[in-house]
């Protein structure tokens, strides 16, 4: 069979939780004055969504996605007073790295204002927040009502093709913490720097992967954050690693079938695996089992928090990458 195939991101609904339209025009009306008022002593930042007016004073923002747009705000220091909750967070197998910034941020007061993936307008507007900031995806269908609230600021995915820094350069410019984003991307750069300078045989030595695994088999894609750590540092990538970097925005998956054949020629490998069952049952695979680089014990385990993020996330992905080529 064909070491490749297209392989399609699972699409993430969103729910809005509330009477969209209705609720829209009955805040348009309260805060277009307000956005005059802003207008003489904010900063005009264009986005793919039209120019948009950033208080110059933010003391408040509410982010809606709670991965890249949660983790730029966190690292910028931003006012987060409001995040969603996201999906088994207490339940992870793998402490999310956002894990301690979250905490000291509801120290600080953010609470947890709807769910993940089911933005309500109307907690939001209670929050009255400075500014909003998520993802475009999550933003374009109810960008009108959101705007009716706050300025929204709207960062990307992995799948979009933009970078984490780039991201937190445009956040930064438009909440004047350009200075707190130069010092984090040089921080970030230090250190991998560090890595590809400690580790350089055993990178120049070893095909690496980074794969997530789940019952319908493993994919491997370029963009993801856990990927992009790995090129970073100057991974040399295997035969399928390779290829997934030459999709661009789409990835390679295969059955569990495939799993020996696809993998066969990867010296290390960071599995994003979501549950310690699954973990177990990859563990007790026969096919598996047999991997060159399973069986040298060249194997790191991460989840799929580390496939998306920001800054922070990053510095987590660069931890695991130092890891596995200690382990070599």
């Amino acid at each position: 069979m064909p070491k490749s195939a297209a392989f399609a991101r699972p699409h993430r609904t969103l729910f809005v939780t509330a009477a969209v339209a209705t609720f829209a025009l009955a805040l348009t009306g309260c805060s277009a004055a307000g956005a005059d008022d802003t207008a003489a002593e904010g900063r005009t930042v264009s986005t793919e969504f039209g120019d948009v007016v950033i208080p110059a004073t933010i003391d408040s923002v509410v982010v809606l996605e709670g991965r890249r747009d949660l983790d730029i705000a966190l690292a910028l220091d931003l006012p987060v007073v409001g995040i969603p909750t996201m999906d088994n967070a207490e339940d992870r197998a793998i402490e999310p790295p956002l894990a301690a910034a979250i905490a000291a941020a509801e120290d600080n007061g953010a609470e947890e204002i709807f769910l993940e993936d089911e933005v309500n307008l109307e907690a939001i507007a209670e929050v009255a927040p400075s500014l909003i900031l998520s993802r475009n995806s999550d933003i374009e269908p109810i960008f009108d009502e959101l705007s009716a609230i706050a300025p929204v600021l709207s960062v990307h995915s992995h799948g979009d093709m933009v970078s984490w820094q780039d991201d937190l350069l445009f956040v930064a410019e438009a909440t004047g913490t350009e200075d707190t984003a130069a010092d984090i991307i040089a921080e970030y750069d230090a250190r991998v720097a560090e890595i590809a300078d400690t580790y350089a045989e055993q990178i120049a030595a070893t095909p690496v992967a980074a794969v997530v695994y789940n019952d319908e088999g493993t994919s491997v894609q370029s963009t993801r954050l856990m990927s992009a750590a790995l090129f970073a540092v100057g991974a040399l990538p295997s035969e399928i690693f390779a290829a997934s970097s030459e999709l661009v925005d789409e990835g390679i998956e295969s059955s569990p079938e495939q799993t020996f054949d696809i993998f066969d020629d990867a010296g290390a490998l960071i599995v994003s695996v979501e549950t310690d069952e699954a973990w177990a049952g990859l563990e007790d695979d026969q096919l598996w089992a047999q991997l060159p680089a399973v069986q040298a014990g060249n194997v790191v385990r991460t989840d799929k928090m580390t496939n998306e993020g920001g800054p922070i996330t990053a510095m987590a992905a660069l931890e695991l990458v130092e890891q596995l080529y200690a382990g070599l």
